[in-house]
């Protein structure tokens, strides 16, 4: 069928004025020009501009966005940090195109169907922290206890942790929901009872309020094996004397969960600018500024949405260079070069004003 076409066209074009197979040979010259242009713009790095969703300023979600925007700078990207807003807002908007980005805690819930998953971060680990006088969780009871702002995930997994320790919220404990940034303006007297939090360690709420209002840590039991409605964490340990040694806060290691943590991708973003993001991610210059390696092992720890395009891109770099498929992809690219070759031959004997004979 394409001989046949060759053969029509050549045909044709042999039939026409000289002065019109010079015009139509620059023609086919200046597509041949396009296409071998756009090919090569395809191919290069270029640069990108990238949205993704803030959080509490004095947050680990924060910094982490802060360090990773100026590490993006260096590999082409440009990341811009937009004002905090919930889980459930970053959701919201991520699926319709308005962010790019958002990093948020695993347990969300709700159909998103324009997000998808570009990479699983380290943990969060919960912090449980309380005023001096409450030592175990049962002295919670009939106390208030502050989760977080409503409507960010955190919020809805401190109340199943909670739940799994046998506090249940309005019928146990009173909850309130303060940012981060609330809790560290208002003064001690105003302050709940507890509260509880989730970080890198160690977490910068968790050490003024320990530091500054006397709150100390308690441990949030955690199962070895979690049942499947707390598969969005895994137990955990804050290391003793992590806030202090005299006194010890705390005195020994305490166990508590890990809150997984994703970062969501809006499902239409270019997958050369997710692919190039995960470079700066899991680069050597963004461990050492966060003091943190992070494991490309665990890309794909499930998060409830499909991996991004960028994502599996990233994944498969590491495969053998001799591939079968890279194999066929050579074969396929050494048949698009003959081609181009022969039809720029035939071109320039066109617009010399040659007739063609084809063989």
């Amino acid at each position: 069928m394409a001989r046949e076409l060759a053969d029509t066209l050549n045909q044709l074009l042999n039939q026409q004025p000289r002065q019109r197979r010079k015009l139509l040979a620059a023609g086919l010259f200046a597509a041949l020009a396009a296409a071998a242009a756009g090919f090569l713009l395809d191919a290069l790095p270029g640069s990108a501009s990238l949205r993704i969703a803030g959080n509490d300023v004095v947050s680990n979600r924060q910094f982490l966005s802060r360090m990773l925007q100026e590490e993006a700078a260096r590999h082409g990207l440009s990341l811009r940090i937009l004002p905090a807003m919930s889980t459930e807002q970053a959701l919201e908007r991520l699926n319709r195109g308005e962010i790019d980005l958002a990093l948020v805690p695993a347990g969300a819930n709700g159909r998103y169907p324009n997000v998808t998953q570009l990479a699983a971060m380290p943990p969060e680990l919960a912090h449980l922290l309380t005023r001096p006088g409450i030592d175990q969780l049962a002295d919670l009871r009939g106390r208030q206890i502050d989760l977080g702002p409503r409507g960010d995930q955190l919020s809805d997994n401190a109340r199943g942790l909670l739940e799994f320790a046998g506090l249940r919220a309005d019928r146990d404990y009173l909850e309130s929901n303060l940012s981060q940034e609330a809790l560290m303006s208002l003064p001690a007297d105003r302050l709940p009872d507890a509260i509880v939090t989730a970080s890198y360690l160690p977490s910068m709420l968790a050490d003024f309020l320990i530091r500054q209002r006397g709150y100390h840590l308690i441990a949030l039991p955690f199962p070895d094996t979690p049942s499947s409605r707390l598969d969005w964490a895994a137990p955990a340990e804050i290391p003793a004397y992590l806030y202090g040694a005299a006194p010890a806060v705390p005195p020994q290691a305490l166990r508590t969960a890990g809150m997984n943590l994703h970062l969501l991708a809006y499902g239409q973003l270019d997958a050369k600018a997710e692919y190039r993001l995960l470079e700066t991610l899991y680069s050597p210059a963004l461990a050492v500024r966060l003091n943190m390696k992070l494991d490309e092992a665990l890309l794909t720890r499930p998060s409830g949405f499909p991996l991004a395009r960028g994502a599996q891109l990233f994944l498969e770099r590491n495969r053998p260079l001799l591939s079968r498929e890279n194999f066929e992809k050579a074969k396929s690219l050494g048949g698009f070069l003959a081609s181009l070759m022969s039809a720029l031959l035939l071109a320039r004997r066109w617009f010399r004003g040659e007739k063609v004979e084809l063989s």
